[in-house]
């Protein structure tokens, strides 16, 4: 079968991290992988990138724009991806489409219009989630779901929001659960933590990291040599101005010989980082599923989040982690404490978040996505 992954506004297998690379890169470079295995996979993209030829995998960038471009920039190039597309799925004989993202899935229900090609969609974020509310990202997103052949949903949250706040027909639903590369997120015997905080994502106002400072700043006054690192560089259009925000507030608060900016990091950097700290900070409201705490978790890292969504299917209370309601909370900052005061249940948090995150696997994954492609190519 002959595969197509459809990524228009950001490059997989490129840099994490740097504006629009996230969690969908991870996703669809790992599915891409396993779906290699037995079948030919066509990856596209319409962000500049190094063309990948392997065997039965294949990446190519369209290079309409580069990565440092904000999302309104790359959606003046859709028609000319589209075009481009078109003649690309003529040329390899695609038998079935996964695009990835709203944008994504504009491209495919014009492929499915003019060559009757079935499509699979899968949104990784929605566009009921931005603060600014986009309705015309929800319109376009209610006509792909409508237009797709299957929808996947990362998380029993996600599927929630996909039948009740879009209406999708539950019979077009599958629930694919993402999984973890543990040949890269794992623990090690004997590896020593520091005081250290993690924040892990891309840098925009829907992230929220600025929530994380006042309860850092509280921690200080208890906790002895505690460190913060953000990973992840300033995405979107507000991305730069946040973080300008982040960074005078840390001036105000007199928090710049503990705080430290990363930037983009591979996965490998990241997971060392992960195993060598204390506690992950999650501080988005709205995600589809929590990659990054899967991640933590299989590293040995408890999570803390105010995500009152999919990460309550992933972290259970005081046995991996914490959901609070703010970090504000009481709750909150005596969770942080005792995890850091005391040594015995920082142990028993690490592994039972290791434990924890044994049920998501790519392989598993890909499994039902090959499921799902089969069906709806027959």
């Amino acid at each position: 079968m002959n595969i197509l992954q459809i990524s228009f506004h950001t490059a997989p297998m490129n840099s994490l991290g740097v504006n629009d690379g996230g969690g969908l890169n991870v996703y669809v470079e790992a599915i891409s992988k396993e779906l290699a295995k037995d079948h030919t996979v066509h990856v596209i993209t319409g962000e500049k990138a190094k063309n990948i030829n392997k065997k039965n995998l294949k990446l190519t960038s369209f290079n309409l724009f580069s990565n440092q471009e904000n999302i309104h920039e790359k959606k003046k190039y859709l028609d000319e991806f589209i075009n481009q597309t078109l003649q690309y799925v003529q040329e390899h004989n695609i038998h079935v489409i996964h695009a990835h993202y709203w944008l994504s899935g504009l491209v495919a229900m014009k492929i499915k219009e003019t060559n009757k090609i079935p499509f699979v969609f899968t949104s990784h974020s929605l566009g009921i989630f931005l603060q600014e509310n986009n309705l015309e990202r929800i319109s376009y997103e209610k006509q792909i779901f409508n237009a797709a052949d299957k929808v996947t949903a990362s998380s029993k949250y996600e599927k929630d929001n996909l039948l009740n706040r879009y209406s999708v027909n539950p019979l077009n639903i599958e629930n694919v659960t993402p999984g973890i590369n543990d040949k890269i997120f794992k623990t090690y015997r004997g590896e020593k933590k520091k005081n250290r905080i993690l924040s892990v994502g891309r840098i925009q106002k829907q992230k929220g990291q600025l929530q994380i400072l006042d309860l850092f700043k509280n921690l200080q006054y208890r906790i002895n040599n505690l460190e913060l690192f953000f990973v992840g560089g300033p995405s979107g259009i507000d991305g730069e101005a946040y973080l300008t925000k982040i960074k005078n507030k840390i001036e105000d608060l007199q928090l710049e010989d503990n705080i430290q900016f990363l930037g983009s990091l591979s996965q490998k950097k990241l997971a060392k980082l992960m195993r060598n700290s204390k506690l992950l900070v999650h501080s988005a409201e709205h995600e589809t599923f929590g990659l990054v705490a899967v991640e933590a978790h299989r590293s040995g890292l408890p999570v803390i989040s105010i995500n009152q969504g999919p990460f309550k299917e992933i972290i259970t209370n005081h046995k991996d982690g914490l959901i609070t309601q703010s970090f504000e909370s009481v709750q909150a900052y005596d969770f942080i404490i005792k995890l850091f005061e005391n040594s015995n249940f920082e142990s028993e948090l690490a592994e039972n978040a290791v434990q924890s995150s044994a049920e998501f696997n790519w392989e598993l994954a890909t499994k039902d996505l090959k499921k799902i492609y089969k069906d709806i190519v027959i």
